[in-house]
C-alpha cells in the first residue's frame, strides 16, 4: 500500500485520506493496527468503503469490525453489504453467532438469509443473490424504464430484467442496453430474448458454472421447479466459486485440508505433520523391500547414481496424468458414468509415447556418462538398457495409475483429488525402485 496513514490527524483530514484508499488496500492494513487505531479507522471510513473492506477481510478481523461498531452502524453496514456477501460471511459462523447476526438484520434480509442457508452449498442456489428486477409481460417499455429508476436498489443487478407472466414464471430477459435503445412505442416482447439459459435451485453448481462458461452470460437466473425465479447467479459469483474451489482441492490434492493463511505456525504444522507420518512409514516399507536387493547395490554400484532420475521421471508423468484427470472430472468434460475408454486410451497413449521417448533419452544420457566416466564392472550399454527399461516401465505403469486412481475412486464417490499428496508420490517411488531394482538384478546378477 504505497499510501501511509498517519493516525495523528484529525478525524476530518483522515477522511480526506480515506477517500483516495482501495477498500483492499485498507483490509491488507487493517490487521496490522492496534485496537485503538482499528476502532477509530472503521468508525471514520465511509459505509459503503467500510463495506467493501469488510468483505476483503477473513473472519476473524470481520468480527473484530463488528465488535468495534456501535448498533446503528452495524446495521448500516448490514445495509450495505448484498445478499451473497453477508451470506458468506454468516455460514462461516457457528449456530450461535449466526443466529445473533441475523436477528440483527431488516426482517426480509433475514428471512432470505435463512433461505440461502438451507441450501447444500454443492448446489447452485447456494450461491445466488436474491437482488434482482423482474418485471410483467404486460408492461410497456416506458413502464419497465420507470420502475428501473425508481424502484431498483444500490445492490439490484439491472444489467438483465428479467420477464415473468401472470403465474410469475420466467418466460423472457431483457438486456439493459436494449430497454434503452428501444423506442417508446416498442413492445417489451419485441426486444425480450427467450431464457434459454437457466438453471434450477437443486441443480449443482458445476452445472452453473458450465452454463455461464459455455454460452458467456454475465448472469443466469436459478429457477424453482415451477420456473419462478428465486435468484440469479452472475459471472463474478462463479468466478469466486472457482477460485475458491480450485483453492480447496489444492488444499485436499496436498492433503492441507483447512489451510488457513493466518494459522498459526503450530496449527499448520499439526495439519501437515499426520500424512508426512504416513509418507515416513511408507518410506520405511520401500527400505524393506530395497533390503531384498542388497546384493545388487553392492555389486552394481553405478545403480545408486541414476535412482533419482527413475523416481523424478515417474513422479512427473504420474502427476500430470492425475492432474489432468482430476480436472476433467472437476469440469465435467469425462463422463464417468461409464468407464471412459477414449479418454483412457487417449492417456495411455499419451504415457506410452512419452516414456518410450524419455526411456530412450535416458539411454543416450547413461550410456555417454558411463562412457567418458567408467564407473563399476557393467558396460555403458547394458547399464542403459537397464535405465531405458525402467524409465519406460515405471513410468507407463504412473502414467496408467494416474489415470486409473482418479477415475476409480469418482466412481465409488470418493474425492479423487484425494489421490494425490504425499501418499500417492511414496506409492509411486515405491513401484519405480521396484522396477529398477529388478530389472538391474534380472540383467547383472543371474
Amino acid at each position: 500500500m504505497k499510501r501511509k496513514i498517519n493516525f495523528k490527524y484529525s478525524d476530518d483530514h483522515l477522511k480526506r485520506v480515506l477517500k483516495h484508499v482501495l477498500p483492499y488496500d485498507l483490509a491488507v492494513f487493517y490487521p496490522a493496527l492496534n485496537e485503538e487505531k482499528k476502532k477509530r479507522l472503521v468508525n471514520i471510513l465511509d459505509i459503503k468503503k467500510l463495506a467493501d473492506m469488510f468483505n476483503e477481510l477473513n473472519q476473524h478481523d470481520q468480527l473484530d469490525v463488528l465488535d468495534d461498531l456501535s448498533k446503528t452502524r452495524k446495521k448500516d453496514l448490514f445495509k450495505s453489504l448484498e445478499i451473497d456477501e453477508l451470506k458468506a460471511f454468516i455460514e462461516e459462523l457457528d449456530e450461535e453467532q449466526q443466529e445473533t447476526i441475523i436477528a440483527e438484520l431488516p426482517a426480509v434480509k433475514a428471512k432470505t438469509i435463512r433461505l440461502l442457508l438451507t441450501y447444500d452449498e454443492d448446489l447452485a442456489a447456494s450461491i445466488m443473490t436474491t437482488d434482482f428486477i423482474t418485471v410483467s409481460m404486460h408492461e410497456t417499455i416506458k413502464e419497465v424504464t420507470n420502475k428501473l429508476v425508481t424502484q431498483s436498489k444500490d445492490h439490484d443487478y439491472i444489467d438483465t430484467i428479467f420477464v415473468v407472466d401472470n403465474d410469475k414464471k420466467l418466460i423472457g430477459v431483457v438486456d439493459l442496453k436494449q430497454l434503452i435503445i428501444a423506442r417508446g412505442s416498442d413492445h417489451l416482447e419485441d426486444i425480450m430474448m427467450d431464457p434459454d439459459h437457466s438453471v434450477y435451485e437443486d441443480d449443482p453448481i458445476e452445472k452453473a458454472i458450465q452454463t455461464v462458461r459455455d454460452y458467456d452470460r454475465n448472469v443466469i437466473p436459478v429457477l424453482d421447479r415451477n420456473d419462478h425465479v428465486i435468484g440469479i447467479v452472475t459471472a463474478d459469483d462463479i468466478y469466486d466459486e472457482i477460485i475458491e474451489s480450485s483453492e480447496f482441492d489444492y488444499q485436499k490434492m496436498a492433503l492441507l485440508q483447512g489451510h488457513m493463511s493466518d494459522s498459526t505456525a503450530l496449527k499448520r504444522s499439526s495439519q501437515r505433520l499426520p500424512w508426512l507420518m504416513i509418507a515416513v512409514v511408507l518410506n520405511l516399507l520401500i527400505a524393506s523391500f530395497l533390503s531384498m536387493f542388497e546384493a545388487t547395490l553392492a555389486e552394481v554400484a553405478a545403480i545408486v547414481l541414476f535412482q533419482p532420475l527413475i523416481l523424478g521421471m515417474a513422479g512427473n508423468i504420474g502427476t500430470q496424468a492425475l492432474a489432468v484427470t482430476i480436472l476433467g472430472l472437476h469440469l465435467e468434460e469425462i463422463d464417468n458414468r461409464q468407464m471412459p475408454k477414449k479418454y483412457v486410451l487417449k492417456e495411455v497413449i499419451v504415457g506410452l509415447f512419452n516414456s518410450l521417448a524419455l526411456g530412450l533419452s535416458s539411454f543416450v544420457v547413461v550410456f555417454a556418462f558411463l562412457f567418458l566416466i567408467p564407473i563399476g564392472q557393467q558396460s555403458a550399454f547394458d547399464m542403459g538398457m537397464v535405465v531405458f527399461l525402467a524409465v519406460f516401465a515405471s513410468m507407463f505403469i504412473s502414467a496408467i495409475m494416474g489415470v486409473l486412481i482418479p477415475l476409480t475412486l469418482d466412481r465409488l464417490d470418493i474425492d479423487p483429488a484425494t489421490a494425490s499428496g504425499p501418499i500417492i508420490t511414496t506409492i509411486n517411488d515405491l513401484v519405480a525402485l521396484l522396477i529398477y531394482f529388478g530389472i538391474a538384478t534380472l540383467a547383472f546378477m543371474l
